[in-house]
């Protein structure tokens, strides 16, 4: 469509052409750039304002010419050559934190990927920037130490202005002995604080221990209808339009991946809009004998959808053209497991799916949360607390709960969840409207199934709570006190008694030993200072709110300070930023 290097003629005369034309016929060139590269829609808005910007300067751009390999050139040696020497710059007289982890680029190669975030005066707020990603044949605390300290020096970054490093939990990282953590502090920076590990992957691993006591049959499930759907044409495009004759919105199952945040709850979500379909898609599949058994099952999605004659005659024909088919063993296999699910097991599997539609919500609140991109540590120690009350308040006896008000008094909790004191008996937990239905009635009827159920469901809140409480910073001396740099605390005395102590108790590397009085008279004079802008939590980013008192000029001690603070990262970004 576009020939590559092909020049543009120049009128001096404007065609006469209508300008609604001359826009549509712009519009279609753009939309064929994006069809031709295989690029999403989403670019067509920065390619409009990137040919507006270039098209300002008509005699440059009638020069501008660029072939694949002088780009790579100028890329490589150019402008990321350019954006690195600011970053450094900015790294060498500024304070700032550090994200690090293991990831794997397009061609892939193992890389241990680096991320800073620092608070920028030019851009006004807090920034995050991919510093390197370096290549690693082996990852063990000890080559990533080297590759660190090696960055550093070659950069000339000093080790002084850096304040935090968030990495997963594993040993590597932040092993108490040897970990890669526990070597920069003894021998770089001794004042590295501690803001624990990366809590997303704690709620997430959490998720795992709440699965386990079911065995991972659901996840087992969704692994199935993944599978089946996605190898099977025949059986998406039949699945396809049995969803249009029954009025259900289609969508391919979601794929289980065991290690994507929450990845179980966005199965459930797919699998519960799917499921009338499903059912009746693979009663094609059942024996002879048992389809007499489980129509009714189909009936009843019938009545229910207000299908049509007309809709249930076709859904007959792809039922039979269906069954038909010749499948290979492991084909015959699981969909002999995806139907015991849909049919023999249905009041199990509906069971635990509803289950999880109502309690993993909670743990993918959290980490919708802290996947935002704006600095949020001021409020990581509070959302920890709220995601721990609100789980522990589903099974726990309101009478303990209430008394623990403290991050040290929920730890303590963990003792009486383990010997079950402080559990509720199972036919008082939290369920949700849907399995709790399902649950007083078979309590009635002393259904074998609902009893499994509640004996597992126990269990994994038990399991999940407890590892919530042992695994989050609840505790954390850093976080609390980095709380109290939210706006709406000013003007509160304990709000002001633990900023008084963070420079001495958490960053002992930003204020020097001469400013101590100053950083006092700065924060009480802050505190009461009643003509700073107002701040308005919902709409407001913190970091831009402290960029306009910043502005006034009347708190400088203050102001290095907040700024290393909100450096600080409340949750991992290597996953949205690299590659």
């Amino acid at each position: 469509m576009f020939k590559n290097n092909q020049s543009v003629p120049m009128s001096s005369k404007p065609a006469a052409v209508a300008l609604d034309d001359r826009i549509a016929n712009s519009e279609a060139m753009v939309l064929g750039f994006l069809a031709e590269k295989s690029l999403p829609f989403t670019c067509a808005p920065e390619l409009i304002n990137l040919a507006k910007t270039l098209a300002m300067d008509k005699k440059a751009m009638s020069s501008l010419f660029m072939d694949r390999t002088s780009a790579s050139y100028k890329m490589r040696f150019g402008l990321a050559k350019t954006f690195e020497d600011q970053l450094v710059n900015s790294l060498r007289s500024t304070f700032f934190s550090l994200n690090i982890d293991e990831a794997t680029s397009d061609n892939h190669q193992r890389v241990l990927a680096v991320l800073v975030s620092y608070f920028s005066l030019e851009q006004k707020k807090v920034v995050v920037e991919h510093l390197r990603a370096i290549p690693m044949i082996t990852v063990n605390a000890q080559s990533v130490f080297d590759c660190i300290t090696t960055l550093f020096s070659d950069l000339g970054i000093p080790w002084n202005n850096l304040i935090s490093i968030l990495m997963d939990s594993c040993a590597v990282m932040r092993g108490s002995k040897t970990g890669f953590e526990k070597r920069v502090r003894d021998g770089m920076a001794p004042h590295l604080v501690d803001i624990d590990g990366d809590t997303c992957h704690h709620a997430h691993n959490a998720s795992k221990k709440f699965s386990e006591p079911f065995e991972r049959v659901l996840e087992r499930f969704f692994t199935d209808l993944f599978n089946d759907v996605r190898w099977s044409v025949d059986l998406k495009e039949a699945l396809r339009e049995i969803c249009l004759l029954i009025n259900v919105t289609f969508r391919m199952p979601h794929r289980f991946v065991n290690h994507r945040w929450l990845s179980a709850y966005d199965s459930t979500m797919s699998t519960l809009c799917l499921w009338d379909a499903l059912t009746v898609s693979y009663y094609a599949f059942l024996p002879k004998s048992n389809k007499t058994l489980y129509l009714s099952y189909v009936v009843e999605i019938y009545r229910r959808k207000s299908v049509s004659q007309e809709s249930r005659s076709r859904i007959r024909e792809i039922l039979t053209s269906l069954s038909g088919k010749n499948l290979t063993a492991d084909g015959r296999n699981r969909k002999q497991r995806i139907i015991e699910r849909l049919t023999i097991k249905q009041k199990e599997t509906l069971l635990h799916l509803h289950f999880y539609e109502t309690v993993l919500p909670m743990l993918k609140k959290y980490v919708l949360v802290l996947e935002m991109k704006e600095p949020l540590i001021h409020t990581l120690h509070d959302n920890m607390m709220e995601l721990v009350r609100d789980f522990l308040c589903c099974f726990v006896r309101p009478e303990l709960l209430s008394k623990a008000t403290t991050g040290k008094k929920l730890m303590d909790l963990i003792e009486m969840i383990d010997n079950g004191s402080a559990v509720l008996p199972g036919s008082e937990m939290f369920f949700g409207a849907k399995a709790s239905a399902v649950v007083n009635v078979g309590l009635k009827k002393k259904d074998s199934t609902v009893q499994r159920f509640l004996t597992a469901a126990s269990k994994a809140y038990s399991e999940c709570g407890k590892y919530l409480l042992k695994k989050l910073p609840l505790n954390s001396t850093a976080l609390k006190y980095f709380s109290t740099i939210d706006p709406v605390c000013r003007g509160h005395s304990a709000s002001l008694a633990s900023m008084l102590k963070i420079t001495d108790c958490v960053l002992p590397n930003v204020r020097d030993a001469n400013e101590k009085d100053k950083y006092e008279t700065d924060l009480r004079r802050f505190h009461s200072d009643s003509s700073l802008p107002l701040y308005k939590p919902k709409e407001d980013r913190v970091d831009v709110w402290w960029w306009q008192v910043f502005q006034t000029g009347k708190y400088p001690t203050l102001q290095k300070i907040i700024s290393a603070i909100l450096s600080c990262f409340h949750g991992p970004q290597v996953e949205g930023h690299l590659m």
